[in-house]
């Protein structure tokens, strides 16, 4: 009588694998009856999974020819002015699924030469979302691409409304500020007419700035900035920063470096970075309702350098209010003062905007977090991931 094989699944193993074949197969189906192209990207940046959908696009239909082919080997992103997108550039999907989830829209291109039509060869817009997932110590990306529905379509019509609005404002605002700098030169007027016409020029440059960040806002939006990303001490570049504000605001700030041995290269675009700062000190000026005191940190991790700017104002109280201040229009109302003009509640949602279009982060802390600091205000942390490459430029012109 011959042994029974020890080691033969036993009934119920058998039972439990064929449940588990008949949920993944259902789960295949499922996946592949959706309207929406899913592929999943290992850390290589090779295709490790795609639904039918994904196959259809860019894989003649066979979703096995997409497994183990590089995603640029598969298709190319380009920015919505028809510029190509590198896998390395910021606003790279792939790039921007290190740091945190999100979603936004560009032009793709099919390249697989087994692409059944030819007329998928050209630009099609989806809107596009990522998803870090980390699985057994490895990290994978999880891209889903869709077309753009209704609201998404109204959405963006608004949008493009708003940048045409923003722009058509410019010209007047522009000769309104002329002709009130000309009749404050006068001399003939009272001194209450000249407060007038002080108030009506200040009023008239926050219209101004309101709507050049409105249309920074709509460009960052639409993925339509040119980025001139190159790699820079931060150290540098805020000696370079604090020689163009005004003596009285550079005494009221001070930067601290942890460890001057420490390297603090990162990549940025200048102009980005120099309106980030510009907005933090003019937040800081506002809110502070005494004299401002600011302290700039720079700490350098094993991921990332991190710049800390933080100031003696109200701060935030709660983690809600932590979100809060980086909604657009958002405005505490504990921190307003009488004595100033609202500044739009612009400002942190464009640092935090522009940071993420360099690749970075932007977030702040209640007033807990800065007892080293001797200052109990607002802190609000930049965070640059570390530079492939210490030296050389990247432009994505």
């Amino acid at each position: 009588m011959p042994v029974e094989d020890s080691f033969s699944a036993s009934p119920e193993s058998r039972l439990l694998i064929q449940q588990m074949r008949e949920s993944l197969g259902l789960l295949r189906v499922a996946f592949d009856s959706t309207g929406e192209a899913m592929l999943i990207v290992d850390e290589s940046s090779a295709v490790r999974w795609a639904n039918q959908q994904a196959a259809d696009l860019w894989g003649g239909g066979i979703t096995l020819q997409m497994v183990g082919r590089p995603l640029s080997a598969l298709l190319n992103f380009y920015h919505l002015d028809r510029r190509p997108l590198g896998e390395e550039e910021p606003s790279h999907p792939l790039h921007k699924a290190r740091s945190a989830e999100g979603r936004n829209t560009f032009l793709l291109q099919a390249l697989s030469s087994s692409v059944i039509d030819p007329d998928q060869s050209r630009l099609i817009k989806r809107s596009v979302s990522w998803r870090l997932i980390i699985q057994m110590n490895q990290r994978f990306v999880l891209l889903i691409f869709r077309d753009l529905d209704p609201l998404e379509k109204a959405l963006a019509r608004q949008q493009q409304f708003i940048n045409n609005l923003a722009h058509e404002l410019r010209t007047p605002l522009a000769i309104i500020a002329g002709n009130l700098h000309r009749l404050r030169r006068k001399q003939q007027f009272s001194d209450n007419v000249r407060q007038s016409l002080s108030d009506a020029t200040a009023e008239t440059q926050r219209m101004a700035t309101l709507v050049d960040n409105l249309l920074l806002l709509s460009e960052l939006d639409a993925d339509s900035r040119c980025w001139k990303l190159q790699v820079d001490d931060l150290r540098i570049f805020l000696d370079q920063w604090t020689v163009t504000l005004s003596s009285g605001l550079r005494g009221c700030l001070w930067v601290d470096v942890v460890d001057e041995a420490d390297d603090y290269l990162v990549q940025i675009d200048q102009d980005a970075l120099h309106s980030i700062l510009d907005n933090l000190l003019d937040n800081s000026c506002r809110f502070c309702r005494s004299e401002p005191l600011i302290q700039i940190r720079l700490i350098r991790t094993e991921s990332y350098v991190e710049l800390l700017f933080i100031d003696n104002g109200p701060g935030v109280q709660s983690e809600d209010q932590c979100v809060a201040v980086f909604d657009r229009f958002a405005r505490i109302q504990d921190h307003r003062n009488p004595d100033i003009a609202d500044g739009g509640g612009l400002g942190l949602p464009l640092v935090k905007s522009l940071m993420e279009g360099m690749g970075g982060s932007a977030s702040c802390s209640s007033p807990q977090a800065t007892a080293s600091s001797g200052l109990n205000g607002l802190v609000v942390s930049l965070r640059f991931p570390h530079p492939k490459s210490s030296t050389g430029m990247v432009n994505s012109d």
